[in-house]
């Protein structure tokens, strides 16, 4: 068995309770063996999924259908020897003054665009993150 690591962005729609999203998603990944990141910015999601190559693939696919995320992008996709997020079933990185100086290290302008950025760039922002700020 593979273990992947897939990175996406997504706009979330408006009045999405970003709470029950968490909460789901912790529950969903534990269950299937999976762990993560999760970035929320500007209305924006940035998310890492870490696990076998066929829980990852399956979890996105319901993402990319889900009618809360808008414009899905995958963003990276690669085989991983170890997990960078082992911690987290999901750890989650709301919009902060902390995460706000290392946004601006990776983004292409002022505004945090995640669709602008690289795999690399957000795999990097990610691992950065979640080293820094506190993850809830």
């Amino acid at each position: 068995m593979f273990l992947v690591s897939l990175t996406y962005t997504s706009e979330m729609t408006v009045n999405t309770d970003f709470v029950d999203i968490l909460e789901v998603s912790r529950s969903n990944n534990e269950r299937d063996d999976i762990t993560g990141i999760l970035l929320f910015c500007n209305n924006n999601v940035v998310q890492c999924l870490e696990g076998s190559r066929e829980a990852v693939n399956k979890t996105y696919a319901r993402i990319a259908r889900d009618k809360r995320h808008q414009n899905p992008l995958l963003v990276d996709y690669r085989m991983l020897s170890k997990r960078l997020f082992s911690k987290w079933s999901m750890g989650y990185l709301p919009e902060s003054s902390a995460t706000r100086s290392i946004l601006l290290k990776y983004a292409v302008s002022q505004n945090f665009e995640p669709r602008l950025l690289s795999g690399e760039s957000c795999l990097g922002m990610l691992t950065e993150l979640s080293q820094k700020v506190v993850t809830v």
